[in-house]
């Protein structure tokens, strides 16, 4: 069932008007018709199952709140820098339906992807809808942030519970995720990847006092790498 996220709160057996976002969609994509029930989720995060009554405007009644519990008990930061063509579009995807919550996209000392402030805030409108879209088609109740950083040594990694590092030249020494969270208590979570070109030595140096984890036995690629350690902290707490 269809699910959009909009921006007041809802209460039950009220009437509301929606989003004027929404409406392109619901008219024009889904061609709803009146009665036609969908999913929508309040400003506070609340899902709700509501009936379209009213086509101009796209009006709907509110049914039933929907108590089912989708999101990981872990907030998760994805730190990434920007990744060649139209790879970040499928890392924030993807990232978005394993259940990210946050993404920070730094710049890499060996990062081949340059931006300009105007281009990065072209490419923020994109990305914010890329997350929205796919938060809508995994029915989460929470879209993640996206956010451009500076360079990591600009980071304060101590906000977070517990601090994942991904490096690739010692994947094989790292511990395996599981075993990592299996012995943390942590509520967040910052799982940090390097560029195509992997990090610089003084990128790896920032995170010698941190957890190391082994993505498997084999050396994967910069978009492969947060969707196999997404999927395995969602396996362990799923």
């Amino acid at each position: 069932m269809q699910r959009y996220f909009i921006e007041e709160t809802v209460s039950l057996n009220e009437t509301f008007v929606m989003d004027t976002k929404h409406i392109h969609h619901i008219k024009n994509v889904m061609r709803a018709k009146i009665d036609d029930e969908f999913n929508i989720v309040d400003k506070t995060g609340s899902a709700y199952a509501v009936q379209l009554t009213d086509l101009e405007p796209v009006t709907y009644k509110v049914t039933e709140k929907i108590e089912s519990e989708v999101e990981l008990p872990v907030n998760i930061t994805l730190y990434s820098p920007l990744l060649k063509g139209d790879k970040m579009d499928v890392v924030i995807q993807k990232s978005t339906e394993l259940g990210a919550h946050e993404f920070v996209l730094y710049k890499a000392e060996r990062s081949v992807v340059k931006l300009t402030a105007k281009k990065e805030d072209s490419r923020l409108i994109r990305y914010e809808k890329i997350a929205r879209e796919a938060a809508e088609q995994s029915r989460r109740t929470k879209i993640p942030g996206i956010s451009f950083a500076e360079k990591l040594t600009a980071m304060d990694f101590t906000k977070y519970d517990l601090v994942l590092f991904a490096y690739e030249d010692n994947n094989l020494k790292g511990r395996s995720i599981k075993n990592v969270l299996s012995a943390s208590a942590a509520h967040t979570i910052a799982v940090v990847f390097g560029p195509e070109g992997g990090f610089s030595e003084k990128e790896a140096e920032i995170f010698k006092s941190y957890e190391n984890v082994a993505l498997g036995r084999r050396i994967l690629r910069a978009e492969t790498a947060p969707l196999y350690a997404l999927s395995v902290i969602g396996s362990y707490y799923e």
